[in-house]
Order: structure tokens, then C-alpha cells, then sequence
């Protein structure tokens, strides 16, 4: 195995702890005690939309596992695929960073350093995979 393949299932293993931490965060986040303060239409839209981002992140874990050479040697789907997380995850770094409350970030400042870096390593990783293979 070179040090490609094992970034990418590196990867997958980053994408698992972060699927983990979506089930862990409603507890100490208090989803459900924020969520009573928002009318029952909008706290269903909340809970779609997590759980469609959890499957989405899933499915690019899955990608990483049983199809690491395509994304490896940006084949096919695998460039495409390669640069939709490129830019997930690209983009991800941004709103951590950016947008998030200050506050949250301070009173949980490990969590935020791991997921800054987890957000980092795989923008990373799948921004020089989509480059490397733009390149002759």
C-alpha cells in the first residue's frame, strides 16, 4: 500500500469519527431543548437535513473503502467524486472557521481544533486528488 492509498482510507476512518461525533453532538449540544423553541415544521427540516448529511458522509466513507483506486487515479467517477469532496469539504473549513458562533468554539476548543483539522485534512486530500489528476 503506498501513502496515497492510506491517506484515502485515512480518510474513511476521519469520516467515520465524524459521522460518530453526529450522534454524540445532539446530547451535548442540546439539540432537542433548542429544538422546542422552533415550530415542529422547521425542527423536522433540521432533522432531514442532518440526517441526509450523515448518509452523504456515508456514502463518500464507502467511496474511500471500495473505491479508493478510482479515486486514487481519477477514473471515471472517481475524479468526479473527488472533486465534490474537494469542495464539501473545502468549503466546510470555511464555515468552521467563519461562520460558526465564537462562543460554541470557546467553550468546546478541542472539538473545534479536531473538526478544524478533520475539515482540513480531507479538503486537502481531495483538493490534490482532483488536482493531481487535472494535471497531464
Amino acid at each position: 500500500m503506498n501513502l496515497l492509498d492510506f491517506a484515502i482510507y485515512w480518510a474513511a476512518f476521519v469520516l467515520a469519527m465524524i459521522i460518530l461525533a453526529n450522534f454524540i453532538a445532539p446530547g451535548k449540544l442540546g439539540y432537542a431543548r433548542n429544538l422546542e423553541k422552533v415550530e415542529p415544521f422547521f425542527g423536522e427540516v433540521f432533522r432531514v437535513h442532518c440526517g441526509y448529511t450523515v448518509l452523504t458522509m456515508l456514502g463518500m466513507l464507502l467511496a474511500c473503502v471500495f473505491y479508493h483506486d478510482g479515486l486514487r487515479d481519477g477514473e471515471g467517477l472517481g475524479f468526479g467524486v473527488s472533486l465534490f469532496m474537494a469542495v464539501f469539504w473545502g468549503s466546510r473549513v470555511v464555515v468552521q472557521v467563519v461562520l460558526y458562533n465564537k462562543e460554541i468554539k470557546q467553550k468546546y476548543p478541542i472539538y473545534n481544533v479536531l473538526f478544524f483539522i478533520a475539515f482540513f485534512y480531507l479538503g486537502a486530500l481531495f483538493s490534490f486528488l482532483t488536482i493531481r489528476n487535472l494535471l497531464p
